[in-house]
């Protein structure tokens, strides 16, 4: 599959387009897929990512709507933001999909609307990795490290292919058996990266220079390792403030999406975040308290309402 395969790429936000420059510049056959702007023809745009290790410059790289398509041969890969993967889904289910579906974002339950419809392979990845646009068709991009894909349903046995066909010398992926401890645990860290340092308007390193601040963080870690525990995923508080720290340190200077969407005046996904688990733990019986969690992630929907777009 590597190499020969057409990989379609929803969204084209600053991931997405990392990876399609770097699918690109590596010879694979790429669209970028625009799922926010409806009836745009095929164009051609340049893209142009800086990592920390190099930079891919001037990228050519084939955009079109999804409105424009009535078939995606190959794998598609969802970049664009896990709110809009309902109306996703609904597009995609009247469309002919004939390879592997891979859904590349973090939070819990974000695969829920892909189950409801018609595809024999879903697959998560989970990101170990930041991003966010320097200006049009620019993104300043870093890898904290090879990211996670998992199956939700379908044939482990094409997994592997999956990853090798995505994999590329700057944006690494690998396979991994136990998916759900994957997400549950990149999702308590991000319920701390993207409200903490959304609500306190830094980026990402807050918590390797703020020790106040990284107390937070363990606060709302504790709450959810419970939540975590009950739910029947096996996890510690020390190895995620490990990761946190680690994550912390490897992208300071970066700015966690969440904070992104708020200075641009968009949508956030923190539903799927914070008040995702805060929905779980409610429900369950007994109910467990995310008291700090849940506060939190109201607070950053509150502030969603009230940002104002600005140039910084």
């Amino acid at each position: 599959m590597a190499g020969t395969e057409k990989v379609h790429i929803l969204g084209c936000g600053a991931i997405g387009l990392t990876l399609a420059a770097y699918l690109v510049a590596d010879g694979r056959s790429v669209v970028a897929v625009r799922t926010s702007k409806h009836d745009v023809s095929t164009d051609r745009i340049t893209v142009t990512v800086h990592s920390g290790v190099d930079t891919v410059p001037n990228v050519p790289v084939e955009t079109v709507s999804l409105s424009r398509l009535t078939k995606l041969d190959g794998i598609v890969v969802v970049t664009a933001k896990s709110y809009a993967n309902n109306a996703i889904a609904s597009a995609l289910g009247n469309k002919v999909v004939t390879g592997p579906l891979v859904i590349m974002q973090n939070g819990v339950g974000v695969e829920h609307p892909f189950l409801d419809s018609p595809f024999a392979q879903i697959y998560r990845c989970i990101l170990y990795a930041t991003s966010q646009s320097a200006s049009e068709n620019e993104v300043t991009f870093r890898s904290i490290a090879s990211s996670p894909i998992g199956t939700v349903k379908g044939l482990e046995s094409n997994l592997e292919q999956c990853v090798r066909a995505l994999t590329t010398r700057g944006f690494q992926f690998h396979p991994e058996r136990n998916i759900q401890r994957e997400i549950w645990k990149k999702a308590i860290m991000n319920s701390v990266f993207n409200s903490i340092c959304s609500l306190l308007d830094v980026d990402n390193g807050v918590f390797v220079r703020d020790k106040e601040v990284a107390k937070l963080a363990s606060e709302i870690v504790s709450e959810c390792v419970i939540l975590a525990e009950a739910s029947g995923i096996s996890l510690t508080e020390s190895e995620l403030l490990e990761q946190i720290m680690i994550i912390s340190k490897g992208s300071e200077g970066q700015l966690i999406s969440t904070l992104q969407d708020i200075r641009s005046g968009r949508e956030t996904e923190i539903e799927y975040l914070n008040l995702e688990m805060a929905r779980i733990a409610s429900s369950m019986k007994p109910k467990i308290n995310l008291g700090k969690t849940e506060l939190l992630g109201n607070m950053i929907l509150a502030k969603s309402r009230y940002a104002v777009p600005c140039n910084r």
